[in-house]
């Protein structure tokens, strides 16, 4: 097993700066996932860590070896490492086994690994086929076997999944990536998917502007992360206004008391704020707040839960995706706007009452310039996800 190693890499095009001092450590033999909008410099991480862009500053280590490093990169076909594009790239005048092997010398033993990995992959009965008689997991198939085949320290998983369907993108990640664990493989997967990040992935690593802003773990990530931009880019947020309290341990006037009852440890509970939607228990991100403080509170819809003596509200619409739907509130008596995410069985009916409690401590964040207003005339929004917005990454 090895460890995968960037430290303060810098890459340039002319006077275009892709990544500016970026730093990460994919653990021996864990899944990292890197995710960002659309030229945050994903692609360019992968070339240098390949070998196939240079490095203006840092190192890129795998194992103990440096591999890159600024007038010094060992080529490509000698850092062991494997890739698997998003374009499968497969020979279309090679059969399946030659393109498993063509990195293979020549041999018993290349004929005997290409058995080997394509039983591993689930393609030993179509050796003999073309790529143009493939699916498109087949095709994935037959890249992630060529890519194991000479045995490789690190892989790197460049969007493999993004030109299958979505249930087959879904099964075919979990398969892929659970093969690669049981074989203690080091993983870098790139993705502009965010539920695949944090499906997959031991490590998320969020990028952004050519700079890394954020890593954790899926559950960090998506529940405590660093900045608004983050939240809304990683999952849909509500953002309201609200004011800070320093008073996390007088649970009788936080709403969250009934949840918290008997919970030693209160997830994230660091302080309440007041808003619109109640008192609410509350967790700072990344600053310590004054008692008294206007704040921009952040929550994720199913954060919102339905409670009959809660906040009164109105639906107004109702986005059905099946196994849930998203609910669109209207707040009485201001009639401002909020989504919650409600499970299928118990939705509402367009125009009834519908009362609502928050069962989750907010994040709070500095106010923005914009939202410092006074609390008489609250301002409530919606916000949706930067990867929604973002088509491609």
């Amino acid at each position: 097993m090895t460890t995968l190693a960037v430290s303060d890499v810098s890459v340039s095009y002319g006077t275009h700066v892709a990544l500016d001092e970026v730093s990460l450590v994919v653990p021996s033999g864990s899944v990292v996932a890197v995710l960002g909008p659309s030229g945050c410099g994903k692609t360019s991480l992968l070339l240098a860590i390949a070998g196939l862009l240079g490095v203006d500053t840092g190192s890129i280590t795998v194992g103990s070896r440096i591999v890159s490093r600024p007038g010094n990169d060992i080529p490509p076909e000698q850092r062991g490492i494997g890739w698997v594009p998003q374009e499968t790239s497969l020979f279309p005048h090679m059969s399946v086994a030659d393109n498993i092997g063509f990195a293979l010398p020549k041999g018993r033993r290349r004929s005997e690994r290409i058995d080997e990995l394509a039983s591993l992959v689930g393609l030993d009965e179509m050796l003999h086929r073309m790529p143009d008689e493939l699916s498109g997991g087949q095709a994935q198939r037959v890249a992630l076997a060529r890519a194991l085949a000479t045995d490789p320290d690190v892989v790197l998983l460049d969007e493999p999944f993004g030109a299958l369907d979505a249930v087959l993108r879904h099964s075919l990640g979990r398969e892929v990536v659970s093969l690669l664990r049981g074989r203690d493989a080091t993983t870098l997967l790139v993705t502009h998917d965010r539920e695949e990040a944090l499906d997959l992935a031991d490590l998320v690593v969020v990028m952004d502007g050519g700079r890394v802003v954020q890593v954790g773990t899926p559950r960090e990530i998506y529940e405590k992360p660093l900045t608004p931009w983050v939240a809304s880019f990683v999952g849909e947020t509500v953002v309201i206004d609200g004011e800070w309290l320093d008073t996390a341990l007088d649970c009788q006037t936080c709403g969250q008391r009934e949840a918290c009852e008997g919970v030693p440890d209160r997830y994230g509970c660091s302080g309440h704020v007041s808003t619109e939607l109640g008192q609410l228990a509350a967790s700072a991100q990344g600053f310590q707040p004054r008692h008294g403080e206007k704040v921009r509170v952040v929550l994720r819809p199913e954060w919102l839960v339905p409670q009959a003596t809660g906040v009164d509200s109105r639906v107004v619409t109702i986005a059905y995706a099946g196994h849930d739907a998203l609910v669109e509130l209207a707040v009485q008596p201001s009639g401002t706007r909020v989504r919650a995410r409600i499970a299928a069985p118990f939705l509402p009916a367009v125009g009834a009452p519908f009362g609502i409690a928050v069962r989750h401590p907010a994040l709070v964040f500095p106010a923005a310039p914009d939202t410092a207003e006074s609390l008489d005339e609250p301002r409530v929004t919606i916000e949706r996800s930067a990867s929604d917005r973002s088509s491609s990454v």
